[in-house]
């Protein structure tokens, strides 16, 4: 089945619509040349947050190095999820909560100079608990916590391409 002459035009169209207001997809960063060995330094070398960061940093051209001697260095000073009250319901019970994830970081180049200084990276999150199917709510928080540490990693390397430009 052929499609539709007006189905054709309206999809050119919207084609020469999307790419006349400037959208694009979003690729990965590109790393300069100083830039092109890193180490993660993280509190818990263990955490999904250091192997994420650093899956995230050889997707975009980097060698994540050992050593921190002639490398350009990516530290996280803090790195906190934490589960919160939002809501609670007139029976005293928590209705909603929210997963707040915080990062702190700066990344420093091989000479020792501050490329990125040091700031936060908050990403939030908010869940219902229904007391009634608590089953579900584990599952569901699990879930947003690994959409929250992909999402976290992003959000800093998206900081680290905004400086470098």
């Amino acid at each position: 089945m052929n499609p539709s002459p007006v189905l054709r035009c309206l999809l050119i169209a919207g084609c020469l619509l999307l790419s006349a207001c400037g959208f694009k997809l979003r690729q990965e960063i590109a790393l300069p040349s100083s830039l092109s060995a890193i180490k993660v330094s993280v509190a818990d070398p263990y955490s999904p947050l250091q192997r994420n960061l650093e899956v995230a940093l050889r997707r975009s051209g980097a060698t994540v190095a050992e050593g921190t001697d002639g490398v350009a260095v990516l530290r996280v000073f803090r790195n906190s999820l934490q589960r919160l009250p939002l809501s609670v319901g007139d029976t005293g019970r928590v209705q909603e909560y929210v997963l707040r994830y915080v990062v702190t970081f700066e990344l420093v180049d091989a000479s020792g100079l501050v490329v990125v200084p040091r700031q936060d990276v908050q990403l939030e999150r908010d869940y219902s608990f229904d007391t009634i199917q608590a089953q579900g709510t584990p599952g569901e928080e699990e879930v947003m916590r690994a959409e929250l540490e992909r999402e976290i990693v992003q959000a800093i390397l998206r900081r680290v391409d905004a400086v470098l430009r």
